[in-house]
């Protein structure tokens, strides 16, 4: 699993760097909706950021004009992300390559593929399982 995740990581790497992004300014894009305005704080939870790290990749996005910082008109101290006509290019762009390039998933056919998606939503459900608690060492060789 590790190594399928190195692999799918790699691969959303190449195609961030083709647009001249970094894959989490690529999943920033791809977490904003067009024509929303989204508070950052709400961006940074989405993403699981804190809201110091996030500010350094909105600075690099709104310097490559893909967003815009706008006030929110009930709370002035509550700044949105709007997606600029460039941010929405550059977001189906992004979309558009990694859907269509299999990438490490090429070698499965479309009933795998299916399979696949069948047992990763299983598991990404969380049915059944918790978190251990307390500290743990990973297991020994």
């Amino acid at each position: 699993m590790l190594a399928l995740a190195e692999r799918l990581r790699q691969h959303w790497a190449l195609h961030a760097g083709a647009h001249g992004l970094s894959p989490a300014q690529v999943k920033a894009l791809l977490t904003l909706v067009p024509g929303r305005s989204v508070p950052m704080r709400d961006l940074a939870a989405r993403l699981d950021y804190d809201a110091s790290n996030l500010s350094t990749l909105v600075d690099r996005l709104e310097h490559r004009g893909a967003v815009e910082r706008h006030l929110d008109d009930r709370d002035r101290r509550v700044k949105g992300l709007v997606l600029t006509p460039e941010g929405e290019r550059l977001r189906a762009a992004s979309w558009h390559d990694l859907v269509e390039d299999p990438g490490p998933l090429d070698p499965l056919g479309e009933d795998e593929l299916r399979l696949l998606t069948s047992l990763l939503d299983r598991v990404a459900s969380g049915d059944g399982w918790s978190p251990p608690s307390g500290p743990s060492a990973p297991p020994t060789p």
